[in-house]
């Protein structure tokens, strides 16, 4: 047998999504999607579902002699799974880095990141643009005193969080003119644990959201390189592309600056400067943006809980869980509106953020940006029919920021 690369012998594996899949026989497999496609040609590799622990293992920690003898698997197999793993881009290591730079060398020629979940509505602008409308009409006017700063809306698919959206960008009037739109993602699967920017676009069914340059270029100024240091997590996040369809209905296409925001809760791997913290963006953003003209609005992209046997829970979903679960998003969500953002982090690191809030960075970051009054508009436990729901429940809100007359 040749030798092993060092990176295959002790193989780490990285962040994946498993969609599941049926042959012809019908019978269930899981595809491994890489969230940021990496390779450009949706490779996935296809394994039996009894595998998924197996791949568990896959931590960078153990080499394939160690996990051979512990898991009874024979080392020619795990030879050959790691190899497909590499080539998908699945794994950490030289190959993974390689995709990476041909994939942002690709970002940079267009000067813009590719469609992804911007295409949530669909692909052909029309359809996709009916689609929000629709959502749109069917909202409630919140009626809304005083000037709205900014919202907090879902990331979910559509399908669950369609109305929660739609409640969130009803609150702006018709007709309202703005210079440029800051969203604030969530950092699903990269490995950047500090704020991730772009000078990049973004693609859209609509065309291209072109990003607000001289905004960035003042925060580059003040917070240095270090902004743009893991801007290949943009790729395959969803969580700011997935709010381009709204905007573009609600805005046009105006220039929008993007940061994926860490959460508080988890401190940085490591404190020597080379990424941007959350409490150094905070107040550099609020400045950049206090001296750009015209009006910004502030979106956070944000989900709240995440339960069920999907996020690891033993038991599944059912009606008594749900109400659980809502008891306990709307005490947050209590603390939150009612403007204690010490409290609010300390409640969920001393609760051990038990149901997953993912989006506690970029929900206080827009608060704090904004300096505006929170209001609830909407919460949503998304649909209750189904048995995929018994699995997996992820739970969202709609809000506003509001300043309020003197």
């Amino acid at each position: 047998m040749e030798p092993i690369p060092a990176h295959r012998d002790r193989p780490h594996i990285r962040p994946f999504t498993p969609v599941g899949v049926q042959n012809e026989e019908k019978k269930v497999f899981v595809a491994l999607r890489d969230p940021a496609n990496l390779r450009g040609d949706g490779n996935t590799p296809v394994v039996p579902p009894q595998w998924l622990p197996l791949l568990a293992l896959l931590q960078g920690e153990k080499s394939l002699d160690e996990i051979s003898q512990g898991t009874g698997a024979p080392k020619e197999f795990l030879v050959q799974l790691v190899g497909v793993l590499d080539e998908a881009g699945l794994l950490w290591g030289p190959n993974a880095e390689r995709l990476e730079r041909e994939a942002m060398d690709r970002v940079r020629a267009a000067s813009a990141f590719p469609m992804g979940a911007s295409t949530a509505a669909g692909e052909d602008p029309v359809a996709a643009k009916a689609v929000i409308a629709r959502y749109l009409s069917e909202a409630e006017d919140p009626e809304i005193e005083g000037e709205l700063l900014g919202i907090v809306a879902p990331h979910l698919d559509y399908a669950r969080g369609g109305s929660t959206y739609a409640a969130a960008y009803k609150s702006f009037r018709p007709g309202v003119s703005v210079s440029r739109i800051v969203i604030l993602g969530t950092n699903h699967f990269g490995a950047g644990d500090g704020i991730v920017m772009s000078r990049n676009g973004f693609m859209t069914p609509f065309g291209t959201f072109q990003p607000d340059s001289k905004v960035i270029e003042s925060l580059a100024a003040s917070l240095g390189e270090r902004l743009f240091k893991d801007e290949i997590d943009l790729l395959g996040e969803h969580s700011i592309q997935i709010q381009l369809p709204w905007i573009h209905e609600v805005f046009g296409q105006v220039p929008v600056i993007a940061a994926l925001v860490p959460s508080p809760l988890i401190p940085m791997l490591a404190d020597d400067g080379a990424r941007v913290s959350f409490d150094e963006f905070v107040p550099e953003l609020r400045k950049a943006l206090a001296e750009a003209p015209g009006r910004t609005l502030v979106i956070a992209s944000a989900d709240l809980s995440h339960v069920g046997p999907q996020f690891g829970d033993e038991t599944p979903i059912g009606g008594e869980i749900r109400k659980q679960v809502e008891a306990y998003d709307r005490s947050l969500l209590a603390v939150f509106l009612e403007g204690d953002d010490e409290l609010f982090v300390k409640k969920l690191m001393n609760d051990q953020n038990h149901q997953r809030w993912c989006s506690v960075g970029n929900m206080t970051a827009a608060k704090l940006v904004t300096a505006g009054l929170p209001e609830l508009l909407e919460y949503s436990q998304g649909p209750v029919d189904g048995p995929a729901n018994a699995n997996a429940l992820v739970t969202s809100a709609a809000l506003a920021f509001v300043r309020m007359p003197s």
